[in-house]
């Protein structure tokens, strides 16, 4: 029998653990604003923390693992739920553009640097899964989609980050509030229609 101490769901977190996650991904955060992403290694990372390669190594496999690790906590914590008005749904957004905006140096460094494509990758991942729980939660009552749910979820998200690209490459021409109307105008029709709503 398995005797090895079971960690529940409600265990408070390891606080070294997150102080060392932490120390690591605002090294990584400062050193993306002096030098390109693809030049950074994972030395860099760990001078800069002040921690050897070996703790580095417990959390993550590799500075791309850190990168998409923290931008995905980040995610979480700005995703909202659907709400509905006027009998239509609306997935929010405002926050996530305003987020974008007030780091716009950090992704626009990215952007040039040559670490955009592991932010996608792990954004759209990231989204993807948020958005299906959440449609899973609209469609409660047994309706079933005329399209796929991780269709329709990947759709979402990877026209999400089409307008987040655009709107950093092109010098955030629109405030974010613009930017959430145009995704619901843009996107959410299309949706709603999907999830017969």
């Amino acid at each position: 029998m398995d005797k090895t101490p079971q960690l529940s769901e409600n265990a408070p977190p390891d606080r070294r653990a997150q102080r060392t996650r932490q120390t690591l991904s605002h090294a990584l955060v400062a050193l993306i604003q002096e030098k390109r992403y693809d030049a950074i290694t994972v030395q860099n990372i760990c001078d800069r923390a002040n921690v050897g390669r070996s703790t580095f190594y417990a959390h993550y496999q590799d500075k791309d693992d850190l990168l998409a690790s923290n931008f995905s906590e980040m995610m979480k914590n700005l995703a909202q739920p659907f709400i509905e008005r006027d009998g239509r749904l609306i997935f929010p957004l405002t926050p996530l553009f305003e987020h974008t905006q007030s780091h716009q140096d950090l992704y626009k460094a990215l952007l040039w640097g040559g670490g955009i494509g592991v932010l996608m990758h792990a954004g759209q991942k990231q989204w993807s899964e948020q958005i299906t729980r959440y449609m899973e939660a609209v469609l409660h009552d047994g309706r079933q989609p005329t399209v796929p749910i991780s269709v329709l979820a990947a759709y979402m998200a990877g026209s999400l980050y089409t307008l987040l690209f655009y709107w950093l490459d092109h010098k955030l021409p629109y405030s974010p509030e613009r930017m959430d109307e145009i995704f619901q105008q843009l996107v959410m029709p299309g949706v709603n229609a999907a999830l017969q709503v």
